[in-house]
């Protein structure tokens, strides 16, 4: 009963996301927020090329200098703004976060042209918006250099202090799923519910939620972390459907068990690769999803590689919705 109902919620996340897609909303107001097909696939294509580099310890796109990365821009404005507060602080994080760049979005969108070259430009700007190798590409290095507690602890909000290799293991699968829907689905799906406006919103919101949504901030992470809630809540549901479609179903019974993560969004794509590996994923002291034991080494690669064709297959969706 409990995984029909999970299933059943997961399809009908994509049946709706699907209409919506098809649907073109975005159109109906300006051209401005209109998705290109061709963009889209020029910014998935460079999403392929794209392998991230070191840059003073954190890994960087090749595409653009990290310093005037727009998201290291909006976080950092962002980050000036935190200090003592209530929602109405709050308010004011979240609103001189994500408008800046969805402002810039639209005046791009109504000055831009027709032709091949207005939709290469349209490509390199929605790929800045979004990246899943960053995730996936640095778990690897790290794992094949034999440094996979360094580099997970780059990428998590815990003690990985001991450098237990299960629950390490488990942070990098958790911060991989957890990704696919923050950084890449959530990103193509206001991509083409809103065009490039949508797309620089869902990041902008996403990255205030990032500076302040979590608890130990109280009210002023509040209005962040909702938007980002609302934001990503059809995404989360498609990504977890598209998990447990490329993946399969070795261990069903790890979906009954999601109500222990506290986030309605991140519960989804957690439960369902731990379903598709059929592994234990644990954040100590938080929660556990059972699917099977600790994921060793060699879970961790097959997780990445069910995260990279899982991509594959959102980003296959999200062109022939939009076409």
């Amino acid at each position: 009963m409990c995984l029909c109902r999970r299933l059943s919620e997961a399809y009908i996340a994509v049946a709706i996301s699907a209409a919506l897609l098809a649907a073109k909303p975005g159109c109906l107001f300006s051209r401005a927020f209109c998705p290109d097909p061709l963009a889209l696939a020029v910014a998935l294509a460079l999403e392929a090329l794209d392998r991230p580099r070191r840059w003073r310890g954190h890994l960087v796109t090749n595409l653009i200098p990290p310093q005037i990365h727009p998201v290291s821009l909006i976080f950092k404005t962002g980050a000036r703004l935190i200090g003592r507060g209530g929602l109405l602080r709050g308010v004011l994080v979240l609103i001189t976060t994500s408008l800046p760049l969805t402002a810039a979005a639209v005046l791009y969108g109504l000055a831009r042209g027709d032709g091949i070259l207005w939709s290469v430009l349209e490509g390199y700007l929605l790929k800045l918006s979004f990246s899943i190798t960053h995730i996936t590409y640095g778990c690897l290095m790290g794992y094949d250099s034999g440094m996979a507690c360094a580099v997970v602890k780059e990428f998590v909000r815990r003690d990985l202090s001991e450098c237990e290799k299960g629950l390490v293991n488990s942070a990098c699968i958790e911060t991989a799923a957890e990704s696919l829907v923050d950084s890449f689905a959530s990103t193509l799906f206001w991509y083409g519910l809103l065009g490039l406006p949508g797309a620089w919103l869902q990041r902008s919101v996403n990255t205030a939620d990032g500076l302040v949504g979590f608890r130990q901030y109280g009210p002023l992470g509040l209005p962040s972390a909702l938007a980002d809630t609302l934001m990503n809540f059809l995404p989360a549901r498609l990504t977890s459907f598209f998990l447990l479609g490329v993946g399969g179903l070795r261990a069903p019974h790890a979906l009954c068990h999601m109500e222990r993560v506290e986030s309605i969004n991140a519960r989804w794509p957690l439960a369902s690769i731990a379903v598709a590996l059929a592994v234990k994923l644990e954040k100590a002291g938080y929660y556990s999803i059972e699917g099977g034991g600790y994921p060793q080494d060699i879970d961790v690669y097959n997780a990445l590689r069910l995260v990279n064709n899982t991509a594959l297959a959102i980003a296959t969706f999200t062109i022939l919705a939009v076409l």
